[in-house]
């Protein structure tokens, strides 16, 4: 039985307004952790002699730098960026910003570009002395001796090489005491590009190598998923009587404010609930309580950035699932008038169907004059 994760929910508040965001962190996390583990071996593990760790070389690897951060980072610092952003994200005040999606579709973009150039970790080129063509008591060979070999340069040549020049009398150079590293990490020779799996390449292209399984282009691939993924639940937003943020002819503008708005009104010919019977006046008060007791259904992302884009929510990830408005009665008078359906008195707080001003306007019938017959005719003269 699979196990359901559980979502990690952030809380969003701005400019008066509230609602959570949420993510699947934990699925996210798995991936993540995983890479960072599989990148922290080092040394020898790497065909190195320093300790030098895979995940530091990656993290200056000069990728790409986080864009529209406050604190600036030098390009330099490179993949390091992305890495502390997905870090920040297991903090329990970070929310998910559009801005992540950027340098995300950054990196993704460079790696992609990078992936079987000449720039490319497996298509770094090395020539390795052919050991039987060197001369053992100089280590002396000529340049057309070599095999060319891409990828990493610790190859059993390039070991029997040094072996060769350790032991030639008064000699510097020692033995290696590091081993030719998995033949797969390197491809020999000429041409011989777009094939080796060395340890940077693994972190990161790879899809099921032996070092690391799955690589950074494909870690920040499921980073982005995950931005895009997430969701912002009972978002609550003010409606402005005026100034900054959502006004009542905003929000009409979406599906289910105006359906519970025509719902209330009516027709042109046949007043809704909202409206009182006996005066046509629109309910204010209980119109008032029921609008903000709503929660309205946001369909889609079209929507959603619509909401945002009104309310000032753009840099935050996440499509809008739910909203509610906390309103002045005014504002929800006003959302009567939208509808042409309604109109108010000028001069008065008070609005009113428009089917009053036709009974207004409607002409009275004239009386019937009663028709009086002459006395004669009464009788039958």
């Amino acid at each position: 039985m699979v196990k359901k994760t559980k979502k990690t929910s952030r809380p969003i508040k701005i400019k008066g307004g509230s609602g959570t965001q949420v993510f699947d962190l934990d699925k996210f996390n798995a991936i993540y952790d995983k890479w960072k583990q599989e990148c922290n071996v080092k040394g020898s593990a790497l065909g190195l002699t320093s300790e030098v760790s895979l995940l530091e070389l990656v993290s200056g690897h000069g990728v790409v730098a986080r864009p529209y951060t406050k604190n600036t980072v030098s390009r330099d610092k490179g993949a390091g960026t992305i890495l502390e952003m997905m870090d920040e994200w297991e903090n329990d005040i970070t929310i998910l910003e559009m801005v992540d999606i950027i340098a995300l579709d950054e990196i993704i973009e460079k790696l992609e570009t990078m992936a079987d150039s000449d720039n490319d970790p497996r298509n770094i080129r090395f020539t390795v002395p052919i050991p039987s063509e060197v001369d053992e008591d100089t280590g002396d060979y000529d340049e057309d001796d070599v095999t060319e070999v891409y990828g990493h340069y610790r190859t059993p040549d390039y070991i029997e090489f040094r072996k060769i020049l350790s032991e030639i009398p008064g000699s510097k150079v020692n033995a290696e005491t590091i081993e030719a590293v998995d033949s797969s990490w390197y491809a020999e020779g000429k041409g011989a590009t777009n094939s080796a799996e060395p340890p940077m390449w693994q972190a990161l292209f790879s899809k099921g190598s032996n070092l690391v399984s799955l690589g950074l282009l494909s870690v920040c691939k499921e980073a982005k998923k995950l931005i895009g993924e997430s969701e912002i639940e009972n978002l609550v937003l003010p409606v402005m009587d005026e100034g900054d943020g959502l006004l009542a002819e905003e929000i009409f503008r979406l599906p289910a404010v105006k359906k519970w708005v025509m719902e209330k009104v009516g027709t042109a010919t046949s007043p809704g609930v909202g409206i009182n019977k006996k005066t046509l006046h629109w309910s204010d008060r209980p119109m008032h309580r029921d609008f903000q007791s709503q929660k309205f259904d946001v369909q889609g992302v079209a929507e959603s950035n619509f909401i945002k884009r009104a309310a000032g929510y753009e840099k935050y990830a996440g499509v809008i699932q739910t909203v509610q408005f906390v309103v002045s009665r005014r504002q929800v008078r006003k959302l009567a008038t939208v509808s042409k359906v309604c109109k108010k008195y000028p001069g008065r707080d008070v609005v009113y169907h428009i089917s009053k001003d036709t009974k207004k306007a409607k002409p009275k019938k004239a009386a019937k004059k009663k028709e009086v017959k002459k006395w004669m005719e009464v009788i039958g003269k």
